[in-house]
């Protein structure tokens, strides 16, 4: 009795799917009729792929880890993720898998990275990156090697699109200045009684330049 009551169920539950064929409906019951019997859901490749794990580490150029990096996950389809490294320069985020956006990695004084980023379909990606300063330093000297105090150096981007930046040498001949980007420079370091130096160069944050001034 117990067996013809249980076919009778079966049949039943098959003739629903039957009747649903073509809808979501059918593949819903169809899910649960599978999970009746003892086996596995259907695996679509939305539901397949809906959580990716983003790994990585963030380190600066002599390859040492650095703790306290933002890492953000924007999507072109809205909503963001984010984190930071830890003290190893290790970060880790849970994403929404095969979808585009931008990465954008960031942190004090460390040049801004942000570049278009696909998740993709495998269940774990790894995205490591090097950073360097926003900033150069440098020291200016006389012609006899001496630091030269309260020299004025200014740092204008080729074409003046982010402005200017001025900065001053303090007692030992020593600057730093925070450029907005890597790029073209018009550089010019000026004192009174010396003759001004005026160049151009290509600047890159985390490096150094120095200047030597000569009377006028």
């Amino acid at each position: 009795m117990k067996i013809k009551r249980g076919l009778i169920v079966l049949v039943s539950a098959c003739f629903l799917c039957t009747s649903l064929a073509g809808t979501a409906q059918a593949s819903k019951w169809g899910d649960i009729l599978g999970s009746v019997l003892g086996g596995g859901s259907s695996s679509g490749s939305s539901s397949s792929h809906a959580t990716i794990r983003l790994l990585g580490k963030i380190v600066d150029t002599d390859n040492v880890p650095l703790q306290g990096i933002s890492v953000v996950f924007e999507s072109d389809k809205g909503g963001s993720w984010s984190t930071h490294t830890d003290a190893r320069g290790n970060y880790r985020l849970n994403l929404p898998g095969d979808t585009n956006g931008y990465l954008t990695i960031s942190g004090k004084e460390w040049r801004t990275a942000r570049f278009n980023y696909y998740t993709g379909t495998f269940a774990e990606r790894i995205c490591n990156y090097n950073m360097h300063h926003d900033y150069i330093t440098g020291k200016v000297i006389d012609r006899y090697e001496n630091p030269m105090q309260w020299v004025k150096l200014t740092f204008e981007q080729n074409g003046g699109t982010n402005g200017v930046v001025t900065v001053y040498t303090d007692e030992n001949g020593n600057y730093k200045a925070t450029i907005p980007d890597d790029a073209d420079y018009w550089v010019v370091v000026s004192q009174d009684g010396y003759k001004t130096i005026r160049t151009t160069d290509y600047l890159v944050g985390g490096r150094t330049r120095n200047y030597t001034m000569y009377e006028e």
